[in-house]
């Protein structure tokens, strides 16, 4: 991914104001983002010009950005979320003369001044199974309507900026691609070192694929698990599957698949697992597996190619953009395949190593850099200046 532009330099000063509720709550992908976004944009635009005011309902831990006098946070508490996106965030910024606001998915119909919004994906649309009723009902009645109201949409990925032209009916200028960038601390390890130190704090023992994401229907982790039931059956694989995440919803077939194919011990869960333990998960493990059924973007398959772990992904949605070359594609719903390309990894060496070099130059294409320029040149469009 290339630069899209230099630097803004003089012009017209600009006050924009963030929905940054998201910095203070949990580590997600879309605090993931707003971070590189928001630290990127610290880095690209003057202080002396411009300011990013950052409203939040509680304040934004000290670690979540890098000090500089670009951000102005203004911490607003309040009980409800909803009501704090819908009647409080358009006070703030009209009491704190933002000439434009910068929310995720949700605009209201309030604000006095324009707003660009980040839409991540419209997944809820296209596979609405993927989620629990009332939000599937929720973001129907607020995603299409904020998306009409915003001055520009952006989202993280072309395949996504597709589905939402597509799907909503918007005119293609008014979305914007804006990819994610590198998330930082994924940096190769040596493998000894890094399996000593997941043996010591998990208590795995190697070969093992990896699996990372929150467990919901969508992310299709009973692939993941009988394409290692069959790698060990039918190529004799001595090979353990390490699934991290937060529990999700609707774990049903889940469930099923660990019930039926990885009742004897080399299925490990570990829950929740921070960056800074997953980076040494990363390193340690074989392979990462990611068969989800759709992505707006797909982060951990960028945080593996980082560490030079090679990736078995879905063809699904945008990982064919984040993983390219750097990794083995799949469908979905196969998963004969899936094992014959674990046995592939696992038994040559010679293209297991190809594949770690060509996935840590894919990982090298993604920047935030770049995702703040895109982002700053929607922001000019938005208030007319661009």
């Amino acid at each position: 991914m290339e630069a899209d532009s230099e630097p803004p330099a003089g012009g017209q000063a600009v006050r924009v104001g963030i929905d940054a509720r998201l910095l203070t709550g949990a580590y997600t992908g879309d605090r993931t983002y707003w971070r590189g976004l928001l630290k990127a944009l610290g880095e690209l635009l003057s202080p002396t010009e411009h300011r990013l005011v950052l409203f939040s309902m509680r304040p934004i831990p000290e670690d979540a950005l890098p000090e500089s006098p670009l951000y102005e946070p203004v911490v607003a508490p309040a009980r409800s979320e909803r009501l704090w996106s819908l009647l409080r965030l358009p006070k703030l910024a009209r009491q704190n003369r933002c000439d434009l606001v910068h929310t995720q998915y949700t605009v209201s119909p309030l604000f006095a001044v324009p707003t660009v919004t980040t839409v991540h994906d419209i997944s809820f649309l296209i596979e609405p199974r993927w989620f629990p009723l009332k939000d599937r009902i929720l973001l129907r009645l607020t995603v299409p309507a904020s998306c009409r109201r915003a001055k520009r949409v952006l989202t993280v990925s072309e395949t996504s900026r597709e589905d939402i032209i597509a799907m909503l009916g918007l005119p293609p200028d008014k979305v914007i691609a804006t990819p994610n960038g590198l998330p930082e601390g994924f940096y190769p390890i040596p493998k000894a070192e890094a399996q000593a130190w997941v043996r010591k704090k998990y208590g795995v023992e190697p070969p093992f694929a990896l699996a990372v994401g929150v467990l919901q229907p969508r992310k299709n982790w009973q692939l993941a698990i009988e394409a290692v039931y069959l790698a060990r059956e039918e190529y004799e694989l001595p090979m353990t599957l390490v699934l991290t995440g937060k529990a999700g919803w609707a774990r049903r077939e889940l469930a099923c698949a660990k019930q039926t194919f990885a009742s004897d011990g080399w299925l490990i869960e570990t829950g929740y697992v921070p960056d800074k333990h997953l980076v040494w998960l990363y390193n340690a493990a074989e392979m990462l597996l990611y068969p989800s059924f759709y992505e707006g973007f797909g982060l951990p398959p960028l945080e593996a190619m980082a560490c030079g772990t090679p990736v078995i992904a879905s063809n699904g949605g945008a990982l064919p953009e984040v993983v390219g070359s750097g990794g083995i594609l799949l469908p979905p719903n196969e998963p004969g395949m899936w094992a014959s390309a674990i046995h592939t990894l696992l038994t040559n060496n010679a293209y297991r190593e190809a594949l770690r070099q060509r996935a840590t130059t894919q990982a090298q294409r993604f920047s935030w850099r770049i995702t703040a320029e895109r982002t700053w040149q929607a922001y000019l469009q938005a208030v007319g200046c661009g």
